[in-house]
């Protein structure tokens, strides 16, 4: 099996050096000044397990005919069109698998190449790019989940995951990977919105008097978004996340934060603008999201 993975940062490097030293034959499409980077000092990756480094193949588009089995796409939300041009010529009998947080990418993926070759993906991990390049997993959780969203290719997911068990991450094959997706959504955007709007970590947040109650009516909102578009998350997932994100010791910040609070580009049109779209096709209030959406565009 041939993998493309497109991108070699926090992510996509992390997931493809661990698939390379299991034995797998994965490419990397990358930045030019990425690629000059990894030529100079490859994919180096600490964590509490020790430190690898994989020298990685690097993609050569001068060279015609060249196609994949699975694509893995680990880019930023805001980069998605730029993206789809750049797999394009390599999509043949394919499938692609994109780790982008949220699900409005899901959308654009199934128009341009159908959905029956874009899989439902996930990650779960926490990892940073350090100054000089290199990838620090700053947890030990390190997992992907993914799945067809249809009956067809089938063969490819086996496959995929039959290579992905060989690896040191974890991996699921998920049977209703697009519930998934969406549970996931519920997490991601209820955390975002809710340090973004105060921009402290949910443990700060849910120590005051007030922010508890406010982090859960966030969640509240993003879960009747989720339930307007018929997934219901159910009650294992709500108790997981509502114990998550109001623990008053929590340190966690939402990636969005992070960028924001840098003067980075974020995903807030991807993840926090998605959720208000879908809102209002249903007629349904989220101001405590929409407040959020305005703190990034109000800027620091």
């Amino acid at each position: 099996m041939k993998i493309l993975i497109l991108g070699a940062g926090a992510i996509g490097g992390f997931f493809g050096a661990h698939l390379m030293k299991s034995g797998a034959n994965v490419s990397f499409l990358v930045r030019e000044k990425r690629k000059d980077e990894l030529k100079k000092s490859g994919i180096n990756i600490f964590s509490i397990n020790g430190e690898l480094k994989v020298n990685p193949k690097l993609l050569d588009k001068n060279l015609s005919g060249q196609h994949f089995d699975v694509i893995i796409l680990t880019n930023k939300s805001y980069d998605l069109i730029e993206s789809i041009i750049e797999i394009k010529p390599y999509v043949n009998k394919t499938v692609i698998i994109p780790l982008l947080n949220g699900m409005a990418h899901y959308e654009i993926l199934d128009k341009e190449f159908g959905k029956e070759k874009i899989f439902g993906g996930t990650a779960y991990i926490s990892t940073a790019m350090n100054n000089y390049g290199s990838i620090q997993q700053i947890t030990s959780r390190a997992s992907i989940k993914f799945g067809p969203r249809t009956q067809k290719n089938i063969n490819i997911a086996n496959e995929f995951y039959e290579i992905c068990k060989e690896t040191e991450f974890e991996c699921d094959f998920s049977d209703h990977i697009e519930l998934d997706l969406w549970r996931k959504y519920v997490l991601i955007g209820a955390t975002a919105a809710s340090t973004v709007l105060f921009q402290k970590s949910l443990g700060e947040i849910s120590a005051t008097t007030y922010g508890k109650n406010l982090i859960i009516e966030i969640h509240e909102e993003c879960k009747k978004i989720v339930l307007s578009k018929g997934y219901d998350i159910g009650i294992e997932a709500t108790n997981y996340n509502l114990k998550l994100i109001t623990d008053k010791g929590s340190l966690l910040k939402a990636s969005m934060l992070r960028d924001f609070e840098s003067g980075k580009k974020t995903e807030c049109e991807h993840i926090l603008g998605y959720l208000i779209e879908l809102a209002e096709r249903n007629n349904l209030q989220c101001d405590l999201i929409k407040a959020a959406h305005t703190r990034i565009q109000v800027g620091l």
